[in-house]
């Protein structure tokens, strides 16, 4: 599985996680609510990621991750553990990591925390180990590895 398939299979959480409605998030990209409600259902009979879709995504994220660095620890983790370089992190790790995001990105969706909160307490979250590293050590803009 590549990157473009990995993204769509995390973008539901990626998108909550970065506090958007999916006419949000279409807007910020050029395409309709219904375009990412199907790229979330991760059904490709449905929709499938375009490498277009793709860049537009990773380009409005590196752009809010430009904007605000110290909100982005949470969706900079997810990227680089789920969707960059996910061979670099066992298994139960990754699952972790994701059980842990989905339990807190509705909230940012719903305002009832904000990214700030979160990217706070996302590294103590995560724990001291390996994934812990990674978070407290994200500091970089995004960059896909696509070509």
């Amino acid at each position: 599985m590549g990157e473009i398939e990995r993204l769509q299979e995390h973008l539901l959480l990626i998108r909550r996680g970065l506090g958007w409605t999916a006419v949000e998030f279409g807007e910020k990209i050029g395409v309709t609510r219904q375009t990412i409600n199907n790229l979330e259902a991760n059904d490709s009979r449905k929709a499938k990621l375009s490498k277009t879709q793709y860049l537009a995504i990773r380009k409005v994220i590196e752009d809010e991750f430009i904007a605000s660095p110290d909100d982005m620890k949470m969706i900079q983790s997810l990227l680089e553990i789920l969707v960059d370089h996910p061979d670099q992190y066992p298994e139960a790790e990754r699952q972790n990591v994701v059980m842990k995001a989905g339990m807190i990105a509705p909230s940012i969706l719903a305002k009832s925390s904000t990214r700030t909160a979160v990217s706070e307490e996302w590294i103590t979250m995560i724990g001291s180990g390996a994934l812990g590293t990674v978070v407290a050590h994200s500091v970089t803009p995004l960059e896909p590895n696509i070509i």
